[in-house]
């Protein structure tokens, strides 16, 4: 009886206890129940009753919250978060208009720090919360310190002579030859602020230079270019951070050097420059084994050399979602350094006796090892490969420790030590797209052995036969590639689509039937090759990858041909914000918790969509004024016949793939004003939609430039909106939502534009600022601080003069964007760079 009563007393005070009071971890025993001080019981104890907790329903969700909450910290979450916090101080450090410096996150590190130690276990919320801010401090002080070892860019466009050093050289398949140059003079003129190296096209037929020599010649050198458009990819930045600061071309032929004028090269760079020469004796071999698009992909998955892939095979693979394996990135790293592992594995496991005497697994991760430190240096050692490295390291560190090799905490590991090696790589697709796969495939993996597990004893379908078990294994490796293929596509087709504008509509069944491919028969052969290269007995296994290769650019043609890919258009950054930190969450959590990121990513798609998402902008500027664009409902209006490829590109796809509208000749424009209006409005329209218009010469040079021709070319803009007008020497007008827009080149028709446009946009460096009439003035002397433009288009209410009682009118404002207006930055910093006086002239 007393042992009854004893129990029934502790079933009572268990049943009365509240929730508060104390809380059993999974697996404590008795001895863990313990009551606050404050709160202990007593005979005058109120007790509240769990089923007065329980119809309170935010208690229980509180309750619940907190339980999913500590099961996910139990688990090492925190953890998982500190890569995502590292890469936000990265981004903010990059991001910023003005350098942050070294000193403000060295200080918030360490105040950060100390509050995270001095927190310890008493607080533990405050401690997370401080290694989290020391975390993205730490990023902020890693993009700091690469940024300093960033190089000198051109300033502005030059012809100059060149003398300098040959670190790389590549060949396209026209037999033309790049160089990368380490400069170490200019004359004629002497630049002021000459770039470290510069990259070259040497287009005349010459004797190649080999790497390490000394070469001069005359060339034309650029300076890199900024964003296309405001919100898009900076390419100086990317330059920067390359150590190239200028490109461009020779005009003859280079010559070899006089060997004196370069400084003899130290270790380092003999070592460099001799991987430089095995590189291109590699690639050399390959093609000549393999001609056309399957030799050229094979040096590309061998050493990184794209040059020799045509522009339609490439085309083929972006838009099939296949382009990835033109970038050597995890998968190549994780295939190569796979299939040597498996080779050792299988030899050493030949041998009874050395299986039972030495750890062959161990073994055969060490051979993997180098076998990918080999790799990434044939492999040119571009940041995607590096990463790739950093990550495939870490997994086989982790086989030779004995501990699980696919973990996403070994994820997080390797994009923290990239993090610190190349911070400027969090900002760049490539980062973000790798690691976005490589999560979003190891959580989806997880919840399927999860429930693998679950359903372990059950007897399966077709399990008893031969015949089923094949069909099963069968099945299960198609399932496997297309689940694979899915989760990838899912993860980085919101990356995709924000820095490319564009989707891979069929690119789930591009990859189930090309993966295959690459998995089992290219990546293996050119493993192979590679390893019988030096004996000479690489041409059959080469022979198949090429095989394996056609296949591969078979399928892109074929599921291209079912369908391209979708052009989605400029993606909101808020949106892809909220859409990431969805994919975060769902990736990382396990409890019920992760379904606050389907809710995220729900508000992503919803932010990208009306009316969240604006119509885009009504007017395009190129960072130089030479190319100007009209987004109408018909097109894409720009002021020349045949624009820049790659800079339009970018606008089409950024405003949902607009065809191109050309501009109308002067000559067109005075026929139909003279009343052949029918046929001069069919040819209009033929040019507009074959891009075939010219403009034409203007008889005499007088009539060029006298300013009634802005007249006519705007009467003529009258007939027909929306589209350019164009005469000789670029001068061009259009009427365009009400709004008069006139892009000369002529200085000396600026004061007439001024009096007859409401935007006048000058391809010519000006000193003058603003029009006298009120008219909005763009030149590209404030193109070259500013960058490329965006340009929304309002009303703007006028009062009348004449009588209060008058009706307002309104005449048409612009809302301008600009790239790089008020960033100062070391990559930007060359705008504001006055090469007269050798000096910056920067904004107060």
């Amino acid at each position: 009886m007393q042992a009854n009563r004893s129990r029934q007393e502790h079933e009572t005070v268990e049943a009365q206890a509240p929730l508060s009071l104390a809380r059993m971890r999974p697996g404590a025993g008795p001895s863990d129940l313990t009551l606050r001080p404050q709160q202990r019981l007593t005979a005058t104890t109120p007790v509240m009753l769990r089923s007065d907790r329980a119809g309170s329903a935010p208690a229980r969700l509180w309750t619940a919250l907190t339980a999913a909450a500590e099961t996910e910290a139990d688990r090492g979450l925190a953890f998982l978060f500190l890569p995502v916090a590292m890469g936000a101080g990265a981004g903010l450090f990059y991001g910023a208009q003005r350098d942050p410096g070294l000193l403000g996150p060295l200080c918030g590190f360490a105040v950060a720090l100390i509050l995270a130690l001095f927190a310890g276990a008493r607080h533990i919320g405050l401690a997370r919360a401080g290694g989290f801010a020391a975390a993205l401090f730490a990023g902020a002080i890693a993009g700091s310190i690469e940024q300093r070892s960033g190089t000198v860019l051109l300033d502005q466009d030059v012809t100059t002579g060149i003398t300098g050093s040959v670190e790389a050289r590549e060949f396209d398949a026209g037999g033309r030859v790049r160089y990368l140059i380490r400069v170490i003079s200019t004359a004629d003129p002497e630049l002021g602020r000459p770039p470290e190296r510069v990259r070259l096209v040497a287009r005349a037929p010459h004797p190649p230079l080999p790497v390490g020599a000394a070469i001069s010649g005359r060339a034309r050198l650029s300076s890199p270019s900024g964003p296309v458009m405001p919100g898009g990819y900076d390419f100086a930045f990317r330059a920067f951070i390359d150590g190239i600061g200028a490109h461009g071309f020779f005009y003859r032929a280079p010559q070899a050097a006089d060997p004196l004028a370069q400084p003899p090269p130290s270790r380092l760079q003999a070592f460099r420059h001799g991987l430089r020469t095995v590189r291109e004796q590699i690639s050399a071999r390959i093609r000549s084994v393999l001609p056309g698009d399957p030799g050229g992909i094979a040096a590309t998955l061998a050493v990184s050399d794209r040059r020799g892939i045509s522009e339609a095979a490439v085309d083929s693979l972006r838009a099939t979602g296949l382009a990835h394996i033109l970038a050597i990135s995890g998968l190549h790293m994780a295939l190569a350094a796979g299939t040597l592992y498996m080779l050792i594995r299988t030899a050493l496991a030949a041998a009874p006796a050395v299986v039972e005497a030495w750890p062959v697994k161990k073994i055969a991760a060490v051979g993997a090892l180098l076998a990918a430190t080999a790799y990434l240096m044939i492999s040119g050692a571009s940041v995607a490969t590096q990463r790739a490295w950093v990550m495939l390291v870490i997994m086989l560190v982790a086989v030779l420790a004995d501990r699980p090799a696919l973990t996403m905490r070994n994820v997080a590991l390797a994009a923290m030590a990239i993090i610190l090696l190349t911070p400027s790589a969090v900002v760049g697709p490539g980062f973000q797209m790798s690691f976005a796969a490589t999560a979003a495939l190891i959580s989806a993996y997880a919840v399927l052995a999860a429930r693998k597990r679950a359903r372990q004893g059950e007897p399966g379908l077709l399990a008893g036969s031969m015949p089923g078990r094949v069909i099963i294994l069968f099945v299960k490796a198609i399932l496997g590639l297309a689940i694979t293929a899915l989760v990838a596509g899912l993860a980085t087709g919101l990356f995709s689509a924000h820095h490319f504008h564009r989707l891979a509509g069929n690119g789930v069944l591009a990859n189930v039937l090309a993966m295959p491919l690459v998995t089992f028969v290219v990546m293996p052969a050119g493993v192979l090759a590679l390893l019988l290269m030096p004996f000479g007995l690489d041409e059959w296994p080469l022979r198949l990858m090429g095989k394996g290769l056609e296949g591969v650019i078979w399928t892109a043609q074929y599921v291209e041909s079912l369908g391209g890919d979708i052009v989605v258009g400029q993606i909101p950054l808020q949106a892809t914000l909220a859409a990431s930190g969805g994919l975060i969450l769902l990736v990382f959590l396990r409890s019920w918790l992760r379904l606050g990121g389907f809710a995220l990513i729900l508000l992503g798609a919803v932010l990208a969509l009306p009316p969240f998402r604006d119509h885009g902008p009504d007017i395009l500027i190129s960072e130089d004024g030479a190319l100007v664009a009209l987004a109408g409902p018909e097109g894409l209006a720009s002021n020349a016949a045949r624009p820049s490829e790659f800079l339009f590109r970018q606008w089409q796809t950024a405003l949902r793939d607009k065809p191109h509208i050309a501009p109308v000749s002067l000559k067109s424009a005075e026929t139909r004003t003279a009343g052949s209006g029918t046929e001069s409005s069919g040819t209009a329209r033929s040019d507009a939609r074959g891009s075939e218009a010219q403009t034409s010469e203007v008889e005499g040079s007088d009539a060029a430039i006298d300013p009634k021709i802005l007249d006519r070319l705007l009467a003529s803009a009258a007939g027909e909106r929306s589209r350019f007008h164009c005469a000789s020497r670029g001068i061009c007008a259009a009427i365009h939502h009400r709004a008069k827009i006139i892009a000369i080149r002529e200085a000396a028709l600026i004061g007439a534009a001024c009096d007859r446009a409401d935007l006048v946009i000058l391809a010519i460096p000006v000193r003058m600022r603003a029009c006298h009439s009120g008219a909005t003035l763009v030149t590209s002397r404030t193109l070259r601080v500013t960058g490329s433009l965006a340009i929304r288009m309002r009303s703007v209410p006028v009062r009348s003069t004449a009588s209060p009682d008058h009706p307002r009118t309104t005449r048409p404002g612009f809302t301008i964007d600009a790239s790089l207006e008020g960033v100062i930055r070391p990559w930007t910093i060359q705008r504001y760079y006055d090469w007269r006086s050798r000096s910056y002239d920067l904004p107060n």
